[in-house]
């Protein structure tokens, strides 16, 4: 028997490989619901929210898409606080937007197409407009997947540029060559473009050529890059311009990626996002010091009486990682079939917001913004 052993040890080694460790499921509770009427001519753009606190309450920022303005809505009153209106052309234009930040009462940035950053006030002057040349990328336009172009802290404005001309031309080796974030300092009298010598990681594209989306946020001195196809986040330093380090934050829901074969063809390369799903919104909890990492499950689209097109840009099964300051996985929470609008979700004092308003629920109305104020079993709360 004991010669048999090697070969027995050999054979465990080989056949018997542990399973992957799972993530606990985090439990959750809903702590208030809220709604906000909305008028006939306002249609929230999902895509991009700010909430933002002052001595008079706590408000919400949300672009209109009917009207070409921002609605500031004040979470107390539940009404429409001011709007800050936006011009596509003349002296104060900033032409195709894909993202804003509120700076503070009277200052908000728009991220324009082609590349440029305006200044405006809260009634839609604009102070100031830079333009962001990239000599050796060709910066198509300024973006984040959560349209969070632009990250400011102190006297610097970080924005991000993943995107290539041609992205089903590009080679592997453009793709590590490229720089997709950039930095303008305004310590001096005129704001200084440094594009900072940060690439993407060298194995990214090892499996095959995936889409460069990414989401970000950030946290005193680090910024945290989030892709869409991939668990690995990168780990980035303000101060030390460079990628510090990578960390992974796999989803229990999420084994593979979409790997981009060829120019598209119909709804394939949509079914196959669907059968692999992705992550999407990175949001930083300031006030409970947590990280969450939104994802779409990987889903049989067959089973949904929608087309490909339909559940993708209204995603039935969402679910968010929680993870703490050193990205450490808490736990993930699974929303239930249609229970969260994609995209629209932001971070207050009182927990996070999701929109409980997706057009594939039966009490969905287009007449009101709806959030759900969720809480999460072990992070702390003031009220």
């Amino acid at each position: 028997m004991k010669k048999y052993l090697p070969i027995l040890a050999v054979f465990l080694l080989f056949n018997c490989k542990s399973e992957p460790k799972k993530n606990r499921i985090i439990k959750s509770n809903v702590f208030k619901s809220i709604e906000i009427p909305l008028s006939e001519d306002f249609a929230p753009k999902k895509t991009r929210t700010q909430y933002f606190f002052s001595d008079s309450g706590e408000y919400l920022a949300i672009q209109n898409k009917v009207n070409f303005e921002i609605g500031i809505f004040s979470l107390d009153s539940k009404k429409l606080a001011h709007i800050i209106p936006l011009r596509k052309q003349g002296p104060n234009g900033v032409g195709l937007n894909n993202g804003f930040e509120i700076l503070s009462q009277d200052c908000v940035l728009i991220a324009s197409i082609p590349p440029r950053i305006h200044f405006l006030n809260f009634a839609g002057n604009k102070k100031l407009t830079l333009t962001i040349d990239d000599p050796e990328n060709k910066a198509n336009y300024l973006a984040a997947t959560n349209e969070t172009p632009l990250l400011f802290s102190e006297n610097s404005l970080y924005g991000i540029q993943p995107y290539f001309q041609d992205l089903y031309g590009t080679s592997e080796s453009e793709l590590k060559k490229s720089k997709p974030i950039f930095k303008l300092n305004f310590g001096g009298k005129i704001a200084k473009l440094n594009w900072l010598s940060i690439f993407r990681p060298e194995d990214e594209w090892e499996e095959g050529k995936k889409s460069p989306d990414i989401s970000w946020a950030h946290n005193g001195d680090t910024i945290i890059v989030s892709p869409q196809l991939d668990h690995k986040f990168w780990i980035v330093s303000k101060s030390q311009e460079k990628v510090i380090g990578y960390k992974t934050a796999k989803s229990n829901k999420i084994n593979g990626f979409r790997i981009i074969e060829g120019y598209p063809n119909g709804d394939e390369e949509i079914i196959k996002d669907l059968k692999n799903g992705r992550y999407e919104a990175l949001l930083y909890d300031s006030y409970r010091k947590v990280f969450y990492r939104f994802f779409y499950s990987e889903i049989d689209w067959e089973n949904y009486n929608l087309t490909p097109r339909q559940l993708l840009q209204n995603h039935s099964k969402v679910g968010v990682l929680v993870l703490n300051q050193d990205l450490e996985i808490m736990g993930e929470h699974h929303f239930e079939t249609n229970y969260v609008q994609t995209w629209n979700y932001f971070v207050g004092k009182k927990g996070l917001y999701v929109s409980t308003n997706n057009p594939n629920r039966d009490d969905f109305d287009e007449n009101f913004l709806k959030y759900d104020i969720i809480r999460f079993e072990g992070l702390n709360y003031e009220d």
